[in-house]
């Protein structure tokens, strides 16, 4: 990402051309390791287009189904939305595109080229890896230790969070694309890293984090002492396992919330987790903590364990207060007051405070703390054709991280064998993020509450592994979509067409154009929201927003009608609009707009003339409009439309309509 000083000198240029930088994004997308378009596929949502938003996240991002449950959402806390209220719930809505889109069919390259790539493991980095390479025309097997593919997704996050159903989805949809998989088969034990490059012309070690450790203190070899890695997977793999009613679970992170959690649900009365952070230090994201509490869990942070109790088996735990747990360098290094402690009663204690890589066997050199050896930047071990990523070599990682590793991976694994440094996912790292809603415009926009995921009552949830959270109907996503700012798809200048006639300062209800020294119009997209206003209004023709030109709107037009009747209505309907899916008949085609205001008189001209019978304006009120005063000026703009056809004797030909919620539909924030 550019510094502060780089992206001032682009805004700068651009302002005196009147055009977008290339790499600017909206802070979401910028805030997310392999740049989803966010705004494109909530918009998508937000109109109803599901499998449109599925086909835009795949484009970066092969496993949408999982990180709609489990990503810990770099992209909502870059959202501009937490300046007026909450985020947009950006990682449920990519659920609800895979939940409610169908996966584009897998696309195979026109000519296969001669190489073959075996890749060890198959978590996000591996199956990511795996599925760019195969759209690049190589042949790929997955070689996997456990019976089904996923990794640490499918054996270390349990059913509650990921269910099994999920996960295979996206990885059908990976293995689609001619991805051949061995599983049951461990590198070092079944076969030899030397047999593998005998068959291959690169091997790819995505082994991930296998091991889980103990703190070395008194009495970790009691019975009834755990560690988290082997645990969740006994869990996963449907094992019971016999925890008993009081449960210690030692750390603080979201493998330890895991932990917690499935020890509830396997049958555990009393978990308590202590970990040496504060209850604001603990790496633990805020929603899975707070599902852990919903669930009761309980916290005592800032305690670290000194001796697990018991003669023949775990009676408690002993912990002292943590005092600090790092040092004036930001290294860990704890201290404690050993004059306080305390002892907690247990049945079972859990271990759940650190990782490690289990490749001893593989065949690489090693590390001192037991990971590959390689080069970072190209991600090649000290044995020739032999490359390694993912958390076997970077530590614990989210599965987005992993995801862009997979990326990266597969990018150098495809320059060095077939010598073409055109990736198949380029992860932009000169992207430029937009700055903060200007307060001038901040205090107009609407607020409005982020809609809320029906769930599992807690009592229910700690009773089995079903998924707690149940996801967003159609009709829920589309409005949680709609709460979307449109960050940087906002009014586009042609500066060779603009005839400074100021239309668009007087119409534009965020004052967002502005006149520069010189004569020039300033569009600061920061500011611009994407009504649209002065695109309808521009009398030059010389704005546009982001891909919906006069030229696109007309492309539009022209498919929406095409396979409907010589008298089919055409209706533009808002995009705020209650009833997300809008049926006014079968011969009425619908097109989506941000806003109305979008929406020219020449546009709903050429609609009749292309051969709509009818045009309507369906419209959105004064609940759920996002913009301030556009029902206001969309009034006007149809009196304008209306006076124009009634001079061609057309007055029935156009008309504005309400959109009541269809039936069983609510207004999620309208209270």
């Amino acid at each position: 990402m550019r510094t502060a000083m780089a992206t001032a000198r682009t805004r700068e240029q651009s302002a005196s051309t009147g055009s977008a930088p290339a790499r600017l994004f909206a802070p979401c997308r910028a805030a997310c390791p392999v740049h989803v378009d966010v705004p494109g596929y909530l918009l998508a949502v937000a109109e109803g287009r599901f499998s449109d938003a599925l086909d835009i996240v795949i484009e970066r991002n092969p496993l949408p189904s999982v990180c709609g449950r489990i990503c810990l959402r770099p992209c909502e806390d870059g959202c501009r939305r937490c300046l007026l209220d909450e985020p947009v719930a950006i990682a449920a809505l990519k659920r609800a595109a895979a939940d409610h889109g169908v996966y584009p069919t897998p696309r195979h390259p026109k000519r296969m080229r001669p190489e073959r790539v075996a890749v060890v493991g198959s978590g996000p980095a591996g199956l990511t890896a795996a599925y760019d390479l195969a759209c690049l025309g190589i042949h790929v097997t997955i070689y996997e230790e456990k019976p089904r593919l996923g990794g640490m997704l499918r054996y270390g996050i349990p059913n509650y969070r990921l269910p099994d159903a999920a996960l295979d989805r996206d990885i059908s949809f990976i293995l689609g694309h001619g991805i051949e998989s061995k599983t049951d088969i461990r590198i070092g034990r079944d076969i030899t890293l030397a047999g593998l490059r005998a068959s291959c012309d690169a091997v790819l070690v995505t082994a991930g984090l296998q091991l889980s450790r103990p703190v070395p203190i008194e009495g970790v070899d009691l019975p009834g002492v755990l560690t988290a890695l082997p645990f969740l997977d006994a869990a996963a793999r449907g094992m019971r396992v016999d925890v008993g009613k009081r449960v210690v679970v030692v750390g603080g992170g979201n493998v330890a919330v895991d932990v917690a959690r499935t020890a509830s649900r396997l049958g555990a009365r009393e978990v308590t987790m202590i970990c040496l952070e504060s209850r604001e230090e603990m790496p633990a994201s805020d929603h899975e903590l707070h599902d852990a509490e919903t669930e009761g869990i309980r916290f005592l942070p800032s305690w670290g364990p000194r001796a697990v109790l018991g003669d023949d088996e775990v009676t408690g735990l002993r912990a002292v207060r943590c005092t600090s747990v790092f040092d004036a360098e930001k290294r860990f290094a704890p201290t404690f007051d050993e004059s306080v402690s305390t002892i907690l009663d247990a049945d079972t204690v859990l271990f759940a405070v650190g990782q490690g890589v289990d490749v001893a066997d593989l065949g690489v050199p090693l590390t001192q703390r037991g990971a590959p050896v390689h080069e970072p930047g190209t991600m090649r071990t000290p044995v020739e054709r032999v490359y390694a990523a993912g958390d076997c070599v970077c530590g614990p990682t989210k599965v987005i991280d992993a995801i862009a590793e997979g990326h990266r991976a597969a990018a150098v694994i495809f320059r060095d064998l077939a010598g073409d440094d055109r990736p198949l996912v380029e992860l932009d790292a000169d992207a430029i993020a937009i700055g903060k809603v200007p307060e001038h415009v901040a205090h107009k926009l609407e607020r409005k509450r982020r809609i809320q995921m029906e769930r599992l009552e807690f009592y229910e949830a700690c009773d089995s592994f079903d998924e707690v959270e149940f996801g967003y109907t159609q009709y829920e996503a589309a409005r949680e979509a709609q709460r979307c700012l449109s960050c940087t798809t906002g009014a586009r200048l042609t500066r060779e067409k603009c005839a400074a006639c100021l239309t668009c300062v007087r119409v534009c209800p965020h004052d967002v154009p502005s006149l520069q020294a010189g004569g020039y119009l300033y569009f600061d997209l920061d500011a611009c929201h994407a009504c649209g206003a002065c695109v309808s209004q521009c009398p030059a023709l010389a704005l546009s927003l982001e891909g919906t030109s006069e030229a696109e709107m007309s492309r539009k037009m022209q498919r929406a009608l095409e396979d409907h009747s010589v008298d089919a209505t055409l209706a533009f309907r808002c995009g705020s609009a209650p009833g997300g899916f809008l049926h006014l008949g079968k011969d009425t085609t619908t097109l989506t707009q941000s806003c109305l205001l979008s929406v020219s008189e020449r546009s709903v001209l050429e609609a009749l003339q292309s051969g709509a019978a009818k045009v309507l304006f369906a419209e959105c009120d004064a609940a759920t409009c996002r913009f301030p005063h556009a029902q206001e000026l969309v009034a006007r703009s149809a009196e304008r439309i209306r006076s124009i056809l009634s001079q061609l004797g057309m007055e029935d030909a156009f008309e504005v309509v309400p959109v009541e919620p269809l039936e069983g539909e609510y207004l999620p924030w309208s209270s």
